[in-house]
C-alpha cells in the first residue's frame, strides 16, 4: 500500500487509512480462523476480533473523512450500528439459560 503511494498510484490519505483497514481484517479474520488458545497468559480470540474490527473501523472512517467528508455521518452511523449488533450477538453467545429455583414450602 504504502509502495502504491510512493509510486503515486493512489495518494498518502488513500494509503494510510487502506493499511489500517487491511490489518484490522486481517486480524479479524485470523481471529476466526486460529484454534483456541489454552494458554492462560494467551489472547481470547474475542479480544482479536474486536481489535480487528476496531482497527478496520478506524480506517473506513479515516479513508472517508480524507476522501468523502460529507458522508463521515453516514459511515459513523453505520459503524455504530453494526457494532451494536455485534453487542447484541456476541451478548446471546454468552447468555446462560438460567437453572430453576427450588420451591419454597
Amino acid at each position: 500500500m504504502m509502495l502504491t503511494a510512493l509510486l503515486n498510484i493512489i495518494t498518502f490519505a488513500a494509503a494510510f487509512p487502506l493499511v489500517f483497514t487491511i490489518f484490522g481484517a486481517w486480524l479479524a479474520l485470523l481471529a476466526i480462523i486460529m484454534p483456541p488458545n489454552n494458554n492462560p497468559y494467551g489472547a481470547p480470540r474475542s479480544m482479536v476480533l474486536g481489535w480487528g474490527a476496531v482497527l478496520t473501523g478506524l480506517g473506513i472512517l479515516w479513508y472517508v473523512g480524507f476522501n468523502a467528508t460529507i458522508l463521515l455521518p453516514v459511515t459513523f452511523a453505520v459503524l455504530v450500528i453494526i457494532a451494536g449488533i455485534a453487542g447484541v450477538g456476541y451478548s446471546f453467545l454468552r447468555a446462560q439459560p438460567k437453572k430453576p429455583s427450588a420451591a419454597v414450602a
